[in-house]
């Protein structure tokens, strides 16, 4: 399907959504309880719904796109080795708003899963340099690995100056990673383990001389940063929380709070 009949299936819908949270027919109830249902989420987790949004955002700009234009805007944002020397604040911070449509499915898995319960945990603040520990870090230690200690060819330098490389794929690794000591131990050594297996198999499928495609080696540091960033989870707040659920589910809200309260005033009244 192309990507065209997303956006002319998009539009009506965002539309229909809008006319029935202002009308009154048999969906209108529904719909304002979902929007409210994900309002309430939004507040319990603004850093994750905020990056969502972006993220999708920018992956929306990209739909309709011809592949080789596509693949150019993604290239102008990646964090390769030429453009970290060039202008390396805004390909750090803005390699991770962009990603391809197909991405998004993973991003929408993350921040349910762990990058919410992790900001629920330890707060927005402390999730947000958490998520900026990782990409950052990770983004800076294999660039400077790559220039001081692998021998690139001049071949393989062409290769890899036209290596996509964006996402947010180090911060959430080493999000996992930081709420995993949310479990007890047994368990927290069972997630670190199947998580690591994970990312060494992913990195032993990687040819690095014929792709020069390091981005399995730092989903492993991200990892790491992640381990050494256990400071964050010993504050009171975490450990008040400790025994929340991980993956809280806002209170239901009525959906229509004025018919509720002209209730409540009658029956105000009849037992007057």
């Amino acid at each position: 399907m192309k990507t065209g009949w997303i956006e002319i299936a998009a539009i009506p819908a965002a539309l229909l959504v809008l006319y029935l949270l202002r009308s009154n027919y048999w969906a209108s109830d529904h719909v304002r309880r979902a929007w409210c249902w994900i309002k309430a989420w939004a507040k319990l987790a603004p850093f994750t719904t905020t990056l969502w949004l972006l993220v999708a955002v920018h992956a929306w700009m990209l739909i309709g796109l011809p592949g080789k234009l596509r693949d150019a805007v993604l290239l102008t944002h990646s964090t390769t080795l030429s453009h970290l020397k060039r202008e390396p604040l805004t390909v750090l911070f803005g390699s991770a708003m962009w990603t391809d449509v197909d991405e998004l499915l993973f991003l929408t898995f993350t921040a349910v899963i762990y990058l919410a319960p992790l900001e629920r945990w330890i707060g927005t603040r402390r999730t947000l340099l958490a998520f900026l520990a990782g990409h950052i870090g990770a983004t800076l230690l294999i660039a400077l690995w790559i220039e001081e200690t692998v021998l690139i060819t001049p071949e393989q330098d062409r290769v890899y100056s036209r290596t996509i490389d964006v996402g947010i794929s180090y911060g959430a690794y080493c999000c996992a990673a930081l709420l995993a000591y949310r479990l007890r131990w047994p368990f927290r050594i069972s997630v670190w383990s199947l998580l690591l297996a994970y990312l060494l198999y992913q990195a032993s499928l990687t040819d690095f001389d014929a792709r020069v495609d390091y981005t399995s080696l730092g989903h492993l540091v991200a990892f790491g940063i992640g381990l050494l960033l256990w400071p964050l989870t010993r504050i009171r707040r975490a450990r008040e929380r400790s025994h929340d659920p991980w993956i809280k589910i806002p209170a239901a809200t009525s959906a229509l709070p004025e018919v509720e309260a002209a209730i409540d005033d009658e029956a105000t009244s009849l037992a007057r």
